[in-house]
C-alpha cells in the first residue's frame, strides 16, 4: 500500500535567474540534488492578485482535464533508501539557469541496480540500447532504455508512450506486455548521464519523436494529501514569460518549507494539450500558498494559490 509521504525534496539554489534563455547544446543529465532553498522574504507592500481553479483527479475511462493515470517508478520506502519523488533542480522544460539542455523528463535517483516498475499496463515496443536507433538528439543519449506503448490513448486521442532511460540493465524485451508494478530494469547510468538515475519521460504520437514529450508531473499520481500546481507565466502583453523561477511559500506565515519550479525555457518541450500550461510544481502537500516571481531581485509578482489533494491548482501569473 502506498505511504503518506513525509518529506518532499526541494531544489538546489543557483544563481539569480533571467526571463529567458536560449537552449544549450546536448550535455549530461546531472544527478539530481536534494537539498533546502533559504526562505525569501516577500516585500510587505507589493500588491496581491489571486484566483485559482483546482481541476480534479481522473482516470483514463473518465473524460476531463485531469490524467493522473501512471503509478510511480519506485515503491514508496519508508526508511528513504529508495526515492520515489523526482529531482527538483532540474524539472521538466527547465534548463538549471542554461547549464543544460532543455529537459525532456524528470530524474529520480537511486543508487545503481535499484528495480524500475512500469508505471502502467501497457506492451514493450523498444527494449535495449539507443546505438543505433535515435530516441533523443542523437544515438547513445539515453543508453539503456525501454519504452512502454500504453493500453489506452491519451486524452486527445494519440497514442500514450512513457520512456525509461540511462538503465543499467534491461529486464523486459520488445513485443512484451507489461502490468504496472512489474520490474522492467535497473537504475544506471548509461548513455549521456551523470551519475545513476532514472529518466522518464512521456510522450504522445510517435515515440521515437524527442520533441513530443510532456510533463510527467501532470501524468504520475500525487502522494496522499498532496497536488500539484500549474499555469501560465506572462508579461503584461500575453507574451509567455520562458525559463523563470517561480517560488512557493506556505501561506500562514510560519515558516515551513518552500518550493519552486520554473517556467519552460523554450519551444523544445510542450504543454498539455487539454491544460496548455507553461509552468507545474508537482508533489506540493494540500495547503494554502503564496506565489512569488522574482526577475534579477525584483518581485515582479505575489498571488495565492489553494492546493488540494490529488488535484491540480491552475494559477495564471501575470507580472507587472
Amino acid at each position: 500500500m502506498q505511504q503518506v509521504a513525509t518529506e518532499v525534496p526541494t531544489a538546489t539554489p543557483w544563481p539569480t535567474p533571467t526571463p529567458t534563455l536560449s537552449p544549450t547544446p546536448a550535455t549530461p543529465t546531472p544527478t539530481p540534488t536534494f537539498q533546502f532553498y533559504p526562505t525569501n522574504t516577500p516585500r510587505a507592500t507589493q500588491h496581491t492578485n489571486s484566483g485559482t481553479t483546482s481541476i480534479a483527479l481522473g482516470n483514463p475511462t473518465e473524460a476531463g482535464p485531469e490524467h493522473y493515470w501512471f503509478a510511480r517508478p519506485f515503491p514508496r520506502d519508508a526508511s528513504g533508501e529508495i526515492k520515489d519523488y523526482a529531482s527538483r533542480s532540474y524539472p521538466y522544460g527547465s534548463t538549471s539557469y542554461g547549464q543544460f539542455q532543455t529537459h525532456h523528463g524528470v530524474d529520480i535517483s537511486n543508487s545503481p541496480g535499484t528495480s524500475i516498475l512500469a508505471v502502467a499496463n501497457g506492451w514493450v515496443v523498444f527494449a535495449g540500447s539507443d546505438d543505433r536507433e535515435m530516441f533523443g538528439p542523437e544515438t547513445n543519449f539515453y543508453g539503456k532504455l525501454v519504452v512502454i506503448e500504453h493500453e489506452y490513448p491519451a486524452p486527445n486521442g494519440e497514442m500514450l508512450y512513457t520512456l525509461y532511460g540511462h538503465m543499467s540493465e534491461v529486464t523486459v524485451e520488445a513485443g512484451q506486455h507489461v502490468m504496472q508494478g512489474d520490474k522492467i530494469g535497473e537504475v544506471g547510468s548509461t548513455g549521456v548521464a551523470l551519475g545513476p538515475h532514472l529518466h522518464l519521460e512521456v510522450r504522445l504520437g510517435d515515440y521515437h519523436d524527442y520533441y513530443r514529450t510532456y510533463n510527467p508531473d501532470l501524468w504520475v499520481r500525487p502522494w496522499p494529501t498532496y497536488g500539484t500546481l500549474a499555469g501560465t507565466l506572462k508579461d503584461r502583453n500575453g507574451n509567455l514569460v520562458k525559463d523563470t523561477e517561480i517560488t512557493i511559500q506556505p501561506a500562514d506565515g510560519n515558516g515551513g518549507e518552500t518550493y519552486y519550479t520554473f517556467s519552460y525555457a523554450d519551444n523544445l518541450v510542450n504543454p498539455d494539450p487539454i491544460l496548455g500550461e507553461n509552468y507545474v510544481r508537482g508533489d506540493l502537500p494540500e495547503g494554502d500558498y503564496k506565489v512569488y516571481v522574482r526577475i534579477q531581485g525584483v518581485l515582479r509578482y505575489q498571488g495565492e494559490v489553494t492546493v488540494e489533494a490529488g488535484k491540480t491548482a491552475w494559477l495564471d501569473i501575470v507580472l507587472r
